[in-house]
């Protein structure tokens, strides 16, 4: 946990741009160092997957959907896997785009690391997590501006945090219900 987010590349490098992916809030924080100056912005996801972004998945998806016939049920099966790796190339697109990178050649791509900020560990190391972003945001962000930032991202790690409990309690409260399709029990006969 030392080293939470550690920004550097396997090269040694820093990465041109850092996402930090909050998964049950509309906003994200982004951190751009491909100019002298590096600049830290705070994003809404209804800014950047507008209408063109699901009629592209959508019509990747049918695409995917299409594309074998030879083995079809195997198809089938790894359809969660395609679908996934592309709304994930898409909404990255749709990111870069939105900050201003034309992607005309793949030589043209910044480098980019993504920290998803939720799980086991927002819950159990909030503090830790809140100090590690603050660290990435001080690496970028200098003076007021970084005094700023670090507010903003305390607020974004509360609200996530909070989220997540309370899903991790509906979930708790469905499996003991047996609504929850994870439920299991040592004793369970559904015939």
């Amino acid at each position: 946990m030392e080293q939470l987010f550690n920004p550097q590349l396997p090269g040694g490098g820093r990465p041109d741009i850092q996402l930090c992916i909050f998964p049950h809030l509309p906003e994200f924080l982004v951190i751009d160092s491909r100019d002298e100056s590096p600049q830290v912005m705070l994003l809404n996801t209804d800014d950047v997957f507008d209408e063109e972004f699901y009629r592209t998945v959508e019509a990747e998806f049918s695409e995917t959907l299409r594309s074998s016939s030879e083995f079809l049920f195997s198809h089938f099966m790894n359809l969660p896997v395609s679908i996934e790796e592309s709304v994930r190339d898409i909404a990255m697109t749709f990111i870069l785009d939105r900050l201003g990178v034309q992607i005309e050649d793949e030589d043209e791509i910044p480098s980019v690391v993504v920290y998803v900020v939720a799980g086991g560990a927002l819950t159990t190391h909030a503090a830790k997590i809140l100090d590690g972003l603050n660290e990435l945001i001080r690496a970028s962000a200098r003076g007021p501006e970084a005094a700023h930032w670090e507010t903003t991202v305390a607020d974004l790690v509360e609200r996530e945090t909070a989220i997540m409990q309370k899903v991790n309690e509906q979930q708790m409260e469905d499996a003991l219900k047996g609504d929850s399709p994870d439920y299991f029990t040592l004793w369970e006969s559904r015939n």
